[in-house]
């Protein structure tokens, strides 16, 4: 019996050491998984500087492009600029634009300046001139409006055109003999 016990402690010593190499065994595994983890990372770290290398080299050369433009404009903005006088007044020595109008022209132009508030859109001219259309009234008044002899505003959905004699101080409107 002695010699059962003795074989019994023989097997629980022998598992214990098994029990303890596959432990280290376990232990070793992991130690090898983190040094594959560690090489892939220190990999993938040189890759990443690498791409960064090639970034800064990039956003300098972009950067350069950059600073030679904004010289450029510099230079161009810093050269002497004359200075422009503002005045108010037209002076006797500016030269008064003719504006060569129709007489259909002119008689769009009166009937404008005959409207209430000095405005009129395509329909109130389409009444005015016996059109059938507004086509042909809004025609005339965009060709006024292009000149500048007449201003243009729109007021919800209808556009009206208004002559203000006063801002057309340069402005000599010639119409045909009646």
């Amino acid at each position: 019996m002695a010699r059962k016990k003795e074989v019994e402690e023989e097997l629980v010593k022998i598992k214990r050491q098994l029990s303890s190499l596959s432990a280290l065994n376990e232990e070793m595994k992991g130690l090898m998984a983190e040094k594959e983890g560690s090489e892939k990372t220190s990999s993938q770290l040189f890759t990443l500087l690498k791409y960064m290398i090639d970034e800064n080299k990039r956003t300098t050369m972009l950067l350069g492009s950059i600073s030679e433009m904004l010289a450029r404009v510099e230079d161009t903005v810093s050269e002497p600029v004359e200075e422009v006088q503002e005045h108010t007044e037209p002076m006797a020595s500016d030269a008064v634009k003719e504006l060569p109008v129709s007489e259909v022209d002119a008689k769009i132009l009166q009937a404008i300046q005959l409207s209430p508030n000095s405005m009129a859109c395509a329909d109130d001219i389409k009444r005015r001139m016996n059109y059938h259309g507004r086509n042909a009234a809004s025609a005339r008044l965009n060709k006024l409006y292009k000149l500048g002899a007449i201003e243009r505003l729109q007021l919800g959905h209808k556009v009206y055109y208004k002559y203000d004699a006063g801002k057309a101080t340069n402005l000599l409107i010639v119409s045909p003999p009646q």
